[in-house]
């Protein structure tokens, strides 16, 4: 009788970490479910964001493209970086 309440016990803690773990494990996925929408959420914002852009304008000293509110000027002329804006200069 001793043996049988014994398996019967072991059968019974058995059972209930199995419930927990699948109870943790669906928690899991609902979770997993949750962050891949934000995530799909961020990438649809970020992709927004790239397709309205910024003016771009092209270095006059080395031909290179580069974002308008990064550009160094001199009076009208209009360089990627103060490295091209001072070579210009020592051409000139």
């Amino acid at each position: 009788m001793s043996r049988i309440l014994f398996f019967l016990g072991i059968f019974i803690v058995i059972a209930v970490a199995w419930a927990i773990s699948r109870r943790r494990q669906s928690l899991s996925i609902q979770e997993r479910d949750e962050l891949e929408e934000l995530r799909r959420n961020e990438r649809g914002r970020k992709n927004a964001q790239a397709v309205i852009g910024e003016p771009m304008e092209k270095c006059e000293e080395c031909g290179t493209y580069f974002p308008r509110r990064e550009a160094v000027r001199r009076g009208t002329h209009i360089y990627c970086s103060a490295r091209c804006r001072d070579k210009a200069s020592k051409r000139d």
